[in-house]
């Protein structure tokens, strides 16, 4: 059978609210192949955990021209079927009832379909053109960025399996709207109900995508999907090539604060088009479904597009410059109080994602931190220093842009020593120092002392100074054990910080406490009878350790904790001048 002939997947859903849907998938005659493996896949690409879709396979049937033939389950992924060269059908049902970006959805108003927790790919055919027939409900609308076959009713054809699965569905009642920036049609496809101005939201996006195409000479696609779900809470994202998916918050939309949150995970899964599916590590495409596609550059495609999502807001006039220092402290804050911040190289962090970052120990946030979080600053303090080198001409920006032409728009993978390369290239330096410290290297982020650099006033107060004239909240700010709590009624100990009071008493992890200084806690109230004293005091705790009730004592010190604050300076020197305006006009 000549390898045009695609392989068939159909989807329908005759009873939504089972949550199943009915799939076959029709492989041609391959006369080579007697026996046939098919595979489902464990993970899908953009979130680094195995997911083990297959767990939700039912009532699997194989046939070959009408009539059934043998299948064996190999292991957890794997079925083999025999033959004989013959077509095969292959018929079984999916239960989809986990609303997310990663997984299958359906119910009785809505179906979303992820492919990778839907569709069996068959080895040595993932190249082979796929086609996808959907059977929804009568009236059911349909939004995907996967292109119809003309002249066919719910048809649409990928180049191959890994297109078919990097284009999902929504089907339903969902409101649609479209725009045309660039040349290029976008389309926005919102289910569930929403309190959002849908005139700001759909012009704050035209305005997202302007900064963001502007940024790289124009679109790499001639349609682009927005898939929005609105749910009772907000979730996260997730990237394709000509579309992305984003659940929001549905009826949150009742401050400014609202609609910079939404346009930044969409500036976030948007800049992606282009830095993690174009803009690539070699083993994120093709892919291997089955396992671990493991890379040490997650901390350029996540936590890099983490910092580049507020200059494309900046750029597009959505985030003005005084709120984006205003978050920039209040995160500086949240990030250096991080313990496990310098611990582990962020080349390791990346490459550890698939067995750490999504299967967090009890000890993780003594020892590690998120990709996307450090990543961020590190993409910060790269763009300083390119400015800086460059009195505000370039920064990181152009090192994306760089890498866009040389190695995205070609076809060409990444390395880390191509973004190294592309940078040096920028900043006419050697950054060598750089990339081993902060990158393949554990040392303090100095992110405060080149923000002074760039013409900024930097301050950092403690908890107790930042309360200003309230002296009794000043007060009891001061002491500090080292301890944080579970969310929940009971006062169960998150974690303990090493070397920290708590840590020296023998607290630790789910540890419930009880009461201080013989007064009966909760998680509403242990902080507030621990700030009942001060540095220097002791304290005495009692706590269950896996039901047997126990005491100790530890005595509080001053807090290390602070509180971050940027501002511009006005009395900047000119060259810190040029390195800020350089920075925050965003390119």
């Amino acid at each position: 059978m000549p390898a045009s002939t695609p392989l068939r997947y159909r989807v329908a859903m005759p009873e939504p609210s089972s949550h199943e849907f009915h799939v076959t998938l029709q492989v041609p005659a391959l006369r080579e192949r007697p026996v046939l493996d098919l595979v489902f896949p464990a993970w899908t690409p953009g979130s680094y955990m195995v997911r083990d879709f297959s767990r939700h396979i039912y009532d699997l049937q194989t046939t070959s021209n009408g009539r059934a033939i043998p299948s064996e389950r190999l292991d957890k992924l794997r079925w083999r079927v025999v033959s004989d060269g013959r077509p095969v059908q292959v018929s079984y049902r999916v239960f989809a009832f986990e609303q997310s970006v990663r997984t299958s959805f359906l119910d009785q108003d809505r179906a979303f379909l992820s492919g990778t927790s839907l569709f069996f790919l068959v080895p040595g055919e993932e190249s082979r053109p796929c086609l996808l027939d959907l059977e929804p409900p009568a009236g059911w609308r349909m939004s995907t960025a996967l292109p119809a076959v003309r002249g066919t009713r719910h048809r649409f054809r990928a180049a191959g399996y890994d297109a078919l699965v990097d284009g999902p569905v929504e089907m339903g009642l969902q409101s649609m709207y479209a725009f045309r920036q660039g040349g290029t049609r976008f389309e926005v496809t919102i289910a569930g109900s929403t309190n959002a101005d849908m005139a700001r939201l759909l012009a704050d996006l035209r305005r997202m995508v302007d900064a963001a195409g502007a940024l790289f000479g124009g679109f790499p696609f001639d349609r682009y999907l927005f898939i929005i779900h609105a749910l009772p809470e907000r979730g996260g994202g997730l990237e394709h090539a000509c579309s992305c998916t984003l659940d929001i918050a549905g009826m949150a939309f009742e401050d400014d604060k609202a609609y910079q949150r939404f346009n930044e995970l969409a500036a976030h899964e948007f800049f992606h088009a282009w830095n993690v599916k174009r803009i690539r590590d070699q083993v994120l495409g093709p892919f291997d479904y089955t396992a671990e596609n493991y890379t040490r550059l997650l901390w350029f495609h996540e936590g890099f597009t983490e910092y580049m999502q507020a200059i494309i807001l900046l750029r597009a006039g959505l985030l003005t410059p005084e709120q984006y220092l205003k978050d920039l402290g209040e995160d500086w804050a949240k990030y250096a109080g991080r313990p496990g911040r310098n611990v582990t190289p962020l080349s390791e962090l990346s490459f550890e994602a698939w067995i750490k970052q999504y299967k967090p120990a009890d000890n993780y946030v003594n020892r590690a931190v998120s990709y996307y979080d450090k990543g961020k600053w590190a993409g910060l303090l790269l763009d300083l220093v390119l400015r800086q080198a460059t009195q505000g001409r370039r920064g990181l920006p152009q090192v994306f842009r760089r890498l866009w032409q040389s190695h995205g728009r070609r076809g060409r993978s990444i390395t880390a020593a191509d973004i190294r390369a592309a940078a040096e290239s920028v900043g006419s330096r050697s950054l060598g120092a750089y990339f081993s410290r902060f990158i393949d290297g554990t040392a303090e982020l100095p992110v405060p002392t080149w923000l002074r650099r760039a013409g900024l006033f930097v301050q950092a107060r403690s908890p107790a100074q930042a309360e200003g004239e309230d002296r009794v909240k000043t007060r009891r700010q001061r002491g500090w054990a080292g301890l944080s709590f579970a969310a929940g009624e009971a006062a169960a100990v998150k974690n303990v910080i090493p070397d920290s009071p708590a840590w020296q008493a023998g607290l630790t992890f789910r540890d419930e406490i009880v009461a201080v200084n013989d007064h009966q806690v909760d998680a509403s109230t242990v902080a507030k009878r621990l700030a009942d004293c001060g540095p220097g005091q002791t304290v005495t705790v009692a706590f269950f350790r896996q039901e047997i009730l126990r005491t100790t004592s530890l005595r509080l010190v001053r807090t290390p904790e602070r509180k971050w604050s940027f501002a511009i300076d006005p009395a900047a020197s000119p060259t810190r001048r040029r390195v800020r305006q350089g920075w925050l006009r965003g390119f």
